[in-house]
Parts: structure tokens; C-alpha cells; sequence
């Protein structure tokens, strides 16, 4: 033992404990707006074919993930199109996520976010003549995702997660140019979906990232939009890797209802 070795400072210690985590990389899968049971399927086999053969650290899913079209404002009153109840969308919930967790590691870090189309849950029990007819089952328990060991953000319009350098939440704007604004709102790292677009902006070290959606954008549930509106609509999702406080994003996007990535067709 060299005992004229001197002793770091806190400062110092930082520094190397920092440099000492800079060569692992860490992969995540960033996934939303996939409006189960309207998700696109054929991309969502190809995004489990993915899994399969790529190690992914984590997963952040980020809002929207199921519909929620039976608990929609907008639909009060009318008849229900598509035919599907919230137990149905459950359902076919738990299946895509029995999928996803299949092939994810065991200490595999689950993130779990809320969208608007979850917040329906809220506004719908905040409707007096609706608390009366007693339990209703929000997301969380319905998904079991405590049980499947996510980590919940249930506040979509306050909650971010920061992975890396980057801050990850649902999306705060609807405009034409959103990944500017909403990089200008914030002025650091942004990922984020909503909009069902996708769009990327840069300004120097800082980029907004709009990864676009994963439902299928021909289903029945989707009819409330114009086809002029929906042609600007595109199926995307996002491969984040980490090294220690750095982030890199990949942009997937998806086209004829696949997506190659690292040279393979999925």
C-alpha cells in the first residue's frame, strides 16, 4: 500500500467516479402513443423481433398507451364505434405488456408514464354521477405495474424523466414546428411524443427529439381525424443509449409497417 499516495477531495472523487462509469453503455427502448388495442401490430411484432436479438437495459414508455376511448369526453352520448370496452382495452394491454417484459432483463429499469389519454381516467372519476357507481380500475392496477416493476409517472402534465443528459416526458405543444418550440421552451435536451409526428431539432449541444406514434393510424379509433390531418401523422419510436451522464438518440422510423434498423428488416 503506497501511503504517500494523497488523498482526493470530494471534488476529485467525483471526477473519477464519474470517469470510471463513462465506458458502460446502457440501452434503452422509448416507446408511445401506441393507443392499445389501435396499435399497429405489425410494427410491434417487429419491435419484440427487435428485442429478441438486442439486449435493451430499460424500456420508458411514454404515455398514451392504451386509449382510453371509453372513458373520452368527446364521446359522451354517442355510440361506441369501435366496440371495444375499457376491460377489453386492458386486456389487450396486459397481452402487449406480457410481450415486452418477456424479453426484457430481470433488473431490466421499467418506466411507465402517463399521457392525456391516461389522465382520462382522472377526469372521468372527477364527474360527480360517475364516482357513484363506485371502483373503477385506474391504470396502474389494471396493468399490474407494480407488480411488473415499473416506475409510475401519473402526472403527465408535470412529470419528466431524465435519462442521461436528456428529460423524456409525454409533450406539452400540438403546434406545426413542435420540436422547435418545444426545445425553445425548454432549452435542454427533450424527448417527447403527443403529436404523432415526427421531428427532430437542433440548436448547437441541445436537440427536441418528437418520436412520433405506434398505433395504426387506419383503425376505426382514429376516424375523429381528417385524412389531412393524419397524413402528417408518421409510426416512429427511439433507441437511447447512455454513457455515464451522456446521451445518444436513435430515431426510428417506420415505413410500409416496418423499420430496419443496424442493417436488418424488422
Amino acid at each position: 500500500m503506497n501511503l504517500n499516495r494523497p488523498r482526493l477531495n470530494k471534488e476529485q472523487l467525483k471526477v473519477v467516479q464519474e470517469m470510471k462509469g463513462q465506458g458502460e453503455i446502457r440501452s434503452y427502448l422509448l416507446i408511445g402513443c401506441l393507443h392499445v388495442p389501435f396499435h399497429n401490430k405489425y410494427i410491434m411484432d417487429g419491435i419484440y423481433k427487435l428485442m429478441d436479438c438486442r439486449k435493451f437495459d430499460g424500456i420508458v414508455i411514454g404515455g398514451d398507451f392504451n386509449d382510453f376511448g371509453a372513458l373520452s369526453s368527446y364521446e359522451v352520448g354517442k355510440i361506441n364505434r369501435t366496440g371495444i370496452k375499457l376491460d377489453d382495452e386492458y386486456f389487450a394491454g396486459n397481452l402487449v405488456l406480457d410481450e415486452l417484459d418477456s424479453r426484457l432483463p430481470k433488473d431490466a429499469e421499467k418506466i411507465f408514464m402517463y399521457g392525456n389519454h391516461e389522465h382520462r381516467y382522472w377526469r372521468w372519476l372527477a364527474d360527480v354521477d360517475h364516482d357513484k357507481l363506485g371502483e373503477l380500475l385506474d391504470p396502474s392496477k389494471a396493468l399490474k405495474l407494480d407488480k411488473r416493476g415499473y416506475k409510475v409517472y401519473d402526472q403527465y402534465k408535470k412529470d419528466q424523466y431524465k435519462l442521461g443528459s436528456l428529460y423524456i416526458f409525454h409533450g406539452d405543444f400540438w403546434n406545426i414546428h413542435v420540436a422547435k418550440k418545444t426545445l425553445d421552451t425548454w432549452k435542454r435536451n427533450v424527448l417527447f411524443w403527443h403529436t404523432h409526428r415526427t421531428q427532430l431539432h437542433r440548436e448547437g449541444d441541445f436537440c427536441g427529439y418528437n418520436v412520433g406514434f405506434l398505433g395504426d393510424i387506419d383503425s376505426p379509433a382514429f376516424d375523429y381525424a381528417p385524412r389531412s390531418q393524419k397524413n402528417k401523422w408518421s409510426n416512429g419510436f427511439a433507441i437511447a443509449h447512455t454513457v455515464g451522464n451522456r446521451h445518444y438518440v436513435e430515431m426510428i422510423n417506420c415505413v410500409g409497417n416496418g423499420f430496419v434498423y443496424a442493417g436488418t428488416k424488422y
